[in-house]
């Protein structure tokens, strides 16, 4: 097992956020929901945004 580091995982999400849909990441297709989710794990962890509510977000899936 690789050792758990705070960069491990922010590679781990950046690898799932950026993974095209239908990818597979350990031995699991990338869904559509689980890139969302890494990409804000990874902008609430660099402090992106003010913490506003993204009311107005649409979100489109151009598969």
């Amino acid at each position: 097992m690789n050792e758990l580091t705070p960069e491990h995982v922010l590679g781990e999400l950046a690898a799932i956020a950026f993974a095209e849909p239908g990818a597979e990441r350990g031995g699991q297709a990338i869904k559509v929901a689980d890139k969302l989710r890494a990409l804000e794990l990874l902008y609430k962890h660099l402090g992106l945004g003010d913490g506003q509510t993204t009311e107005g977000v649409v979100i489109v899936d151009e598969r």
